[in-house]
């Protein structure tokens, strides 16, 4: 079973995924994100890599059962 974690006060230390959230389009309409894992290079989401905020957690979800991770934590991009 993979936790998904909300805008934790710290980063767990054990691996996950990281989840990364910001609003899209004019006035900033839509919530969008990527994810990656937390021990490798953060390539800020840019091209089809950047989906809804709902697809994106479903699809981190996923790649953390196929990863044998038990966390998806979710934050504010940068």
């Amino acid at each position: 079973m993979v936790t998904v974690i909300w805008a934790p006060p710290e980063m767990p230390d054990e691996r996950h995924i990281v989840v990364r959230v910001h609003r899209d389009g004019v006035p900033g309409t839509s919530e969008k994100g990527y994810f990656h894992i937390s021990d490798k290079e953060d390539r800020r989401g840019s091209g089809p890599f950047d989906i809804l905020l709902n697809e994106v957690i479903e699809r981190a979800k996923e790649q953390a059962i196929d990863r044998g991770l038990s966390q998806v934590v979710v934050v504010q991009r940068d």
